[in-house]
């Protein structure tokens, strides 16, 4: 049922995906036959209709993106619907030739910045591939040279933006890599305690001479004792027998005997005199057996025995297996002959023992083996969803169950989420939120513990998750944390219908699995940070230094390209240390926090706001003269100055400075502008600050 579940949500999400770059697909070729191109229809009801399609898909699938988090599937579907939305904007604006074609470049750079792995090179080829069609099909654009130029400029700006995106994304890669290594080499040193082999160098691996041996050893140690017994007693056959499992039949298991007559089994329990020497768990010993007996269960028909003993083989009084010999000779078996038959079974139960441990230690090589390629599939997920896939997969190898979560706790709020879940009604709790309660989960989570204790689950007494979303139908249950360097991030839950589904084996290779799995989490956490962290500042969400740095060579060369203005705004507040000083770093930072939502609330919608460092702040203006730039800054200096925020010292206002440089009136490269704009802020500052200077 598990199984059909997850078949059943794969193909939902596949349809899903399908769905949306197929309407993706269908918006786009409207632009191939030139849509939004000025002069080419009135604009009307079609191009609204087209506009509140795209904006009601894109919000859909950004609100699933949200909720459910990414996968590569949707992160290629939003960039697909991205870069059709900017390209029926840039048609709107002149198309290839017009004002608003750089956008273009901005977009694929994000696309490619915030894809992973094949998503992001797809998403390029995808750029170039849409930006030649809408030229040479919807714009009628024949020129190779102008159109091997936009396919270069489209490629560069993607490649870039991937490159330097996921070249700090590799150290964290490289430092995940080490961490699965160093955990896999103490998974081998804790299965080399269990061998009974030294290590091979032959090429055969440890494992399968393990099972060679252990076998051979099992079998070897029978047959010698039966043989030993078959000719010391001068036996016609001595055999072993051992009930199947499910304990209504008897098998043989090894046998010695002179006889061509024996037959294959399996027999009834209660037949014959071995029946007897089962039920009653005492010998049997017959002779002068009449011809023509049939009641040895292990001849195909009547055999010439005339002599015949069964012997019980019992640990700690319960049934393991039946000794048996006869004699065709008729010649009872003396006291001393049993008593040494009987005395022969503690070699047989020597032999059982080891099979126990032989079978022990090949349900430990298996769980290793799963753990093995549990960590070898981990070491290439990167996205949590990709992560909970080969957990709970695994999971299902090790431990057969009808229900499995996964939870992420974020501290921050004392929240749980589930982040996955498979199985019956799985559903029902797929992106649940609740805060620490009672529940076994936030216990869990609190106590670095396993629970419950016994594996036992009782719903209508235990709360899994909250009192409303009860796991109804389960008797056992095993919530887990997922611990990384003694901190909480989640927990992973199996549950079955069965009783006692989770003995003390299973759960501590669920905990083996849920460290790997808390490893593997944790560095996807850390590469969706650094993904964000790649172009965006943690405090105040404005671009960072780099991000910003990169688009001014990119705006500045459009600038320079299309013969347009482009301006800095270079902002830093007035006396900041002084605030620190006196009101403490957090109202500090309160106010770097207030100066970004002042520069991105006042800015239009094609400006770009960046920390630089500290307290400066840079804004980037497209197509925007000195004297734009310089209304605009005004504008951000009177808006801060009113700005007033609560501080436990009271009321606090600051001040800010700004300088003000144009391209190509103040400097003719990046470098030189914010220079420009640089000193322009210090000439502010030098004339008494609070006020705007240009160059």
């Amino acid at each position: 049922m598990t199984a059909l579940v997850q078949a059943a949500l794969r193909v939902r999400r596949t349809a899903r995906s399908a769905w949306g770059l197929a309407a993706a697909c269908l918006l786009a070729s409207f632009l191939l036959a030139g849509f939004f191109l000025p002069g080419s229809r009135p604009f009307g009801l079609g191009h609204l209709a087209w506009a509140a399609g795209w904006v009601v898909l894109f919000g859909h699938r950004a609100r699933n993106a949200y909720q459910h988090g990414t996968d590569p599937r949707s992160t290629l579907e939003l960039g697909v619907l991205l870069l059709v939305g900017v390209h029926a904007l840039v048609q709107l604006g002149g198309g290839v030739g017009g004002d608003l074609y750089p956008l273009t470049y901005v977009a694929v750079a994000l696309v490619a910045s915030f894809a992973t792995g094949r998503s992001g090179i797809g998403l390029v080829a995808f750029a170039v591939a849409l930006g030649f069609a809408i030229a040479f099909l919807g714009e009628q654009i024949t020129d190779p040279l102008r159109l091997g130029l936009t396919g270069l400029f489209i490629v560069c700006f993607g490649a870039l933006s991937y490159v330097f995106t996921r070249a700090e994304i590799v150290r964290v890669r490289r430092k995940s890599k080490l961490e699965l290594a160093a955990q896999k080499e103490k998974v081998r040193d804790d299965t080399r305690l269990f061998r009974l082999v030294a290590p091979s160098s032959d090429g055969v691996r440890d494992e399968d001479r393990l099972y060679q041996t252990s076998v051979q050893e099992v079998r070897q140690a029978l047959y010698h004792a039966l043989q030993l017994l078959h000719q010391t007693l001068d036996l016609h056959t001595c055999v072993l027998l051992m009930p199947t499992d499910e304990g209504e039949q008897l098998r043989i298991t090894e046998l010695v005997t002179k006889s061509e007559d024996v037959a294959d089994g399996p027999f009834s329990l209660g037949a014959g005199a071995i029946g007897a020497a089962v039920r009653r768990k005492l010998t049997t010993n017959l002779h002068q057996i009449r011809p023509g007996y049939r009641g040895i269960c292990y001849y195909r028909g009547p055999a010439d025995i005339r002599s015949f003993i069964a012997v019980p083989v019992l640990e700690r009084g319960h049934l393991r297996a039946v000794l048996c010999a006869d004699r065709i000779a008729d010649r009872a078996f003396s006291p001393q002959e049993e008593e040494l038959l009987r005395s022969s079974t503690s070699h047989i139960l020597r032999a059982f023992e080891n099979e126990r441990v032989f079978v022990q230690l090949e349900r430990s090589k298996r769980e290793q083996e799963i753990l093995y390629r549990v960590s070898q599939a981990l070491s290439t997920a990167l996205t949590q969803d990709a992560v909970m896939e080969v957990g709970l997969s695994a999971a299902t190898e090790i431990a057969p169950h009808d229900f499995a979560a996964i939870t992420e706790y974020q501290p921050e709020g004392r929240r749980h989420i589930v982040r996955r879940a498979v199985g019956e009604r799985a559903l029902d709790f797929q992106g649940l939120r609740f805060r620490d309660n009672t529940s076994l989960t936030a216990m869990v989570v609190k106590n670095r513990h396993y629970l419950p204790y016994r594996g036992e689950f009782d719903s209508k007494q235990q709360v899994l998750f909250t009192k409303k979303a009860k796991l109804k139908g389960m008797e056992s249950l095993l919530v887990l944390p997922l611990v990384v360097r003694e901190e909480p991030i989640g927990t992973l839950v199996v549950a079955a219908k069965a009783p006692s589904a989770f003995v003390t084996s299973v759960r501590e290779t669920l905990q083996a699995l849920g460290n790997q799995l808390a490893v593997a989490m944790a560095n996807a956490r850390a590469v969706r940070q650094l993904e964000e962290m790649a172009t965006t500042d943690g405090l105040t969400g404005c671009l960072n230094k780099r991000a910003f740095l990169d688009q001014l060579e990119q705006k500045l060369m459009a600038a320079q390209r299309f013969g347009r203005k482009l301006s800095v705004i270079v902002t830093d507040l007035d006396h900041f240390k002084a605030v620190n000083d006196t009101y403490g770093h957090a109202a500090g930072d309160r106010v770097l926090q207030e100066l970004g939502r002042v520069l991105k609330r006042v800015k239009r919608e094609t400006d770009l706001v960046a920390r630089f460092g500290g307290e400066e702040f840079c804004v980037l203006c497209e197509e925007t003269d000195a004297r734009g730039a310089r209304l605009l800054a005004e504008r951000v200096r009177e808006e801060l100055e009113t700005t007033e925020l609560l501080t436990e010292l009271g009321p606090l206002k600051v001040t800010a400075s700004l300088g003000v440089a144009t391209f190509p009136d103040h400097a003719s490269t990046a470098a030189d502008l914010f220079v420009q704009g640089d000193r322009a802020l210090y000439e502010a500052k030098n004339r008494g600050r609070n006020q705007v200077c240009t160059v």
